[in-house]
């Protein structure tokens, strides 16, 4: 309905652009459909595939630190070090809660820098850990988004409906009563305006 207002007011301009308050009221109304459409776009936002793109992270994630841990495994094994991190594999890393994987697997990750040295011997090269270590700082910036996007959408949902009880107030109690003075001196433009302002269910 208030599309079709301002789509009626748009096309008879000439009929009241000479009074001030009108075309206040108008540009008003402008702005808040115009607000409407934004919020209510914004409110649209699909957080699916940003969980689809962690999810593949976190699987890639897995799969590098399972390679690692494998040669840190037997790393241990050969050199009897009790001081290593114990074996992580490639389920446990894709169990692994998401605010938890990045502390978790960075850690991890000191662990393998301690023996890297020793590790080359085992297929394992610097660029491999630092490779993990950008996953993972992937990762950590996408955790919780989804769920901050939601929390945008719903803010977004409540400003649109608060922009569109304005439109309403502004319809209701202001242009409505400005424009009762066409009743009389221009009976068209205003049986116009009324059928613009009925809703249609």
């Amino acid at each position: 309905m208030m599309l079709s207002v301002q789509s009626f007011m748009d096309n008879h301009q000439p009929t009241w652009s000479s009074i001030p308050i009108i075309s206040s009221f108008k540009s008003s109304l402008d702005d808040q459909i115009l607000g409407i459409k934004e919020q209510l776009q914004a409110s649209g936002t699909d957080t699916r595939g940003m969980t689809a793109n962690k999810n593949q992270l976190k699987e890639q994630i897995a799969d590098k630190t399972a390679a690692l841990s494998g040669a840190l495994a037997a790393y241990a094994a050969v050199t009897s070090a009790n001081n290593v991190m114990g074996y992580l594999t490639k389920t446990q890393v894709a169990s692994m809660r998401d605010v938890n994987l990045p502390e978790e697997i960075s850690r991890f990750i000191t662990v393998v820098k301690q023996s890297l040295a020793d590790l080359a011997d085992y297929g394992i090269s610097e660029a491999q850990v630092t490779d993990l270590e950008s996953s993972v700082d992937d990762f950590r910036e996408l955790v919780g988004q989804p769920r901050m996007i939601r929390s945008q959408a719903n803010s977004a949902k409540r400003e649109a409906n608060t922009l569109i009880n304005d439109a309403m107030d502004l319809l209701n109690n202001k242009l409505d009563k400005v424009l009762l003075q066409f009743k009389f001196t221009n009976p068209s433009f205003y049986d116009g305006y009324e059928r613009a302002r009925v809703i249609v269910d």
